[in-house]
């Protein structure tokens, strides 16, 4: 709410009132200058209220948190990929070992074009 004050010729905010108008602000899609406008205000006095209000407030820093990664369980060669695909009238039966995953999903994707 503005208020006159009576020894000051400009209006005075409560800081309540700066506080309801900020938090306002910080809702997405909002408009300042639309705020400030159905408010009676400049927006620019707005901006300044916001930007005053982010300097007061203590900013967190940054933490590092530690974690612990396990290293992959090795790959034994007995382990294989076995892929039974048919694509229209043609039927694929891929079997190859684990650690060539990768030469694997090359030749598929090949195929698979």
């Amino acid at each position: 709410m503005s208020l006159y004050h009576p020894d000051r010729p400009r209006r005075y905010h409560s800081a309540e009132f700066k506080a309801q108008l900020i938090a306002l602000c910080q809702r997405p899609g909002v408009s300042v200058a639309g705020v400030a406008l159905e408010h009676g205000l400049n927006a620019n006095l707005l901006r300044r209220w916001i930007r005053q209000y982010s300097d007061s407030v203590p900013r967190l820093a940054p933490s590092m948190v530690p974690i612990r990664l396990e290293s992959p369980a090795p790959i034994s060669p007995d382990d294989a990929l076995v892929l039974d695909i048919q694509r229209g009238s043609v039927r694929v039966h891929v079997r190859c070992p684990a650690s060539a995953a990768d030469a694997c999903a090359h030749l598929l994707r090949g195929w698979l074009k």
